[in-house]
């Protein structure tokens, strides 16, 4: 299990934000409201959501914030303890957990996912590709030969949508920013639903695993940026 940020998710957040990632399962227990959230899933399920909340604590405790336990509220997400905004990411091979101060950040995003080929139809789902900006995106990543394209797309719709869950006060999908991805690793986003906002964040591709991360600033207001690095 490793804290902190190390390459690559240090290019992805803020200083501010603290991340812990871990290359398998571990082994712990939860509290009985967490078990209780995954008592009907499968094994491996339970596994990563395990992961996934000790992965939690250890980065909270890192800031100097104690969690006995981390409930799954009604769209899914983490209830955090006051004060803290926080993302859980599951991928083949990467658990990771990024936390950070909510009078510093209004809501952070990040997400793993195999930079693979999408199944057939999954990216016009997610993404409007009669936007030009957006299949230009796609195009120039191919150019300079990105494995996957697509793939850091989902991820980068991925990680803006679970920020905007904290900030904004809803989850509004996957589907629900128009997402532009750079050559220069970075990616812009704006709203296709829910509140106005312009973001930035950043994407990496990493020993074949597309990665993105996103910060929404202290002040969740409409052009606010999600990144400030």
């Amino acid at each position: 299990m490793q804290l902190r940020r190390r390459s690559p998710w240090s290019a992805l957040l803020p200083a501010s934000v603290v991340v812990a990632t871990a290359t398998q399962d571990l082994e712990g227990a939860l509290a009985d409201d967490e078990a209780a959230a995954v008592a009907g899933a499968l094994p491996a399920r339970r596994a990563e959501f395990l992961t996934g909340r000790l992965l939690a604590r250890r980065a909270l405790a890192a800031t100097g914030i104690g969690a006995g336990s981390l409930p799954v509220a009604r769209d899914g997400a983490p209830v955090w303890p006051e004060g803290v905004v926080g993302t859980i990411t599951h991928c083949t091979g990467l658990r990771a957990c990024a936390v950070g101060r909510r009078d510093e950040h209004a809501g952070i995003g990040i997400d793993a996912t195999p930079a693979a080929p999408l199944p057939t139809g999954v990216l016009a789902r997610i993404a409007d590709l009669d936007s030009t900006p957006v299949t230009a995106g796609l195009r120039a990543l191919r150019r300079i030969g990105v494995e996957s394209p697509d793939s850091v797309l989902l991820a980068a719709s991925e990680a803006v949508a679970k920020a905007r869950t904290a900030a904004h006060g809803g989850w509004f999908g996957i589907d629900g920013a128009t997402v532009e991805l750079h050559r220069d690793g970075s990616f812009t986003a704006t709203e296709r639903r829910g509140p106005a906002f312009t973001a930035t964040g950043h994407w990496a591709v990493d020993r074949g695993t597309a990665l993105a991360g996103a910060a929404l600033a202290g002040a969740a207001l409409a052009g606010a940026a999600l990144h400030e690095r």
